[in-house]
């Protein structure tokens, strides 16, 4: 393939490749977490209150750790420590048997854990504007792959042995992709004449002009709305499945199916949709999503939830993932990109889990999914609103980066 011809060969990108991949490979434990307080006997009131409260040490740390990335110029380095702390406390919940120990322990993962993603993306970035041809997509697919074949994994393992057994393979994973990290995975971004050619932030100065970017505060916005609608279909997974039947197990396969998916509209945004506008990517990854929760609401059956995911909530995601990335780097400076990424997530988190998810623990208690369903739906048709507000061509008065 093209793709694989012109870039995967070129050893900047396949290291970046392989990075990318297993440190998605390395959180699907960490992202378990669910089932893990499920195995500990843990109510849906309880993951409400669980996955609020680390929203808002999301909120706390995630902007730290982006600041500090773009203080020091190296994603890559907070990921490895922070991934590396992650691993210590994930993998030691399976070393006890206490519930209250293991919220304890899976707060202090949460801590490290929670910019990982964004971190990530900034990463990708920061090689893709010093590689030429190299997009967003290209690097992206790595994760899909490790993701999902990890996730495939899993599913066997839990149902074989227990959910608490995927909490050693985790930490293993995690070691390995720090090490990867620090010894191999230094990218071109980082050092020679674009590390010289960097721009120096004042992280104060450069914050607060951030935040007084309107296009900026509108984006900031809708993703917050937008996770309102999705994170607590997210985080309540395993509610909708197993009301159909389904097994934790299930919950894995279903990631693994959904990264089989994303691999070939991760190609097609790639080869297809350079010269898309961000906008237009992100409207069309909201009219997908639409169909994704209204879908997951009605389905009768674990084939049917699998089929909403498949059909609405994967392009969903990837459309808006690519989208809103290409916004961002079209609208906020490179000097503060990983705090322009985290702060998104920031506020993403405050409306998607905080309140997004201690409603949801409460609402399926009393209504069930389909009643949740119907809420989420209307917070995306909510959300939709704000992107009347934002401009079609961003590029056309900022500096034309690419994703």
């Amino acid at each position: 393939m093209k793709i694989l011809h012109n870039y995967i060969p070129r050893r900047s990108v396949a290291k970046l490749f392989f990075f990318v991949g297993i440190v998605w490979a390395a959180l699907v434990g960490p992202m378990s977490v669910i089932l893990v307080l499920q195995d500990f006997g843990a109510t849906n009131p309880q993951i409400g209150m669980f996955a609020a409260i680390t929203a808002g040490l999301s909120m706390v740390f995630q902007p730290v750790w982006g600041m500090i990335s773009d203080k020091i110029g190296s994603p890559r380095r907070i990921i490895c420590f922070c991934l590396g702390a992650s691993a210590v406390f994930f993998g030691s919940v399976f070393l006890t048997g206490n519930f209250y120990v293991a919220v304890v322990l899976l707060l202090f993962d949460m801590i490290f854990r929670c910019g990982m993603v964004a971190l990530l993306d900034s990463h990708t970035l920061q090689e893709v504007n010093v590689i030429p041809g190299l997009q967003y997509t290209h690097i992206r697919w790595a994760g899909s792959v490790f993701f999902g074949l990890t996730s495939l994994v899993y599913g066997g393992v839990m149902d074989t042995w227990g959910v608490m057994t995927i909490l050693p393979i985790s930490a293993t994973l995690a070691v390995f992709a720090v090490i990867w990290g620090i010894f191999v995975a230094k990218g071109e971004g980082e050092s020679g004449e674009y590390a010289l050619k960097r721009i120096k932030p004042n992280l104060k100065k450069d914050t607060v002009a951030l935040l007084m970017n309107k296009q900026y505060v509108i984006l900031i916005i809708y993703i917050a709305l937008s996770a309102l609608a999705l994170q607590p279909l997210w985080i309540f997974l395993i509610v909708f499945i197993t009301s159909v039947g389904g097994t934790q197990g299930d919950v894995s396969r279903l990631h693994a199916w959904r990264c089989v998916v994303e691999i070939p509209i991760l190609f097609l945004i790639g080869s297809k949709c350079k010269n898309v506008s961000s906008k237009k990517l992100m409207v069309i990854g909201l009219f997908f999503m639409l169909v994704y929760v209204a879908g997951i609401a009605l389905a009768p059956s674990y084939f049917w939830i699998v089929a909403a995911h498949l059909v609405g909530g994967v392009p969903g995601f990837i459309f808006g993932l690519t989208g809103r990335l290409k916004y961002l780097n079209e609208i906020t400076p490179e000097s503060v990109r990983s705090t322009s990424i985290t702060l998104l997530g920031t506020l993403e988190i405050g409306l998607g889990a905080i309140i997004g998810n201690l409603v949801a623990g409460f609402v399926l208690d009393m209504y069930g999914t389909r009643i949740l369903g119907a809420v989420s739906f209307g917070a995306l048709l909510i959300a939709s609103v704000m992107l009347l507000f934002m401009k079609s061509d961003a590029s056309a008065s900022n500096k034309e980066e690419r994703v």
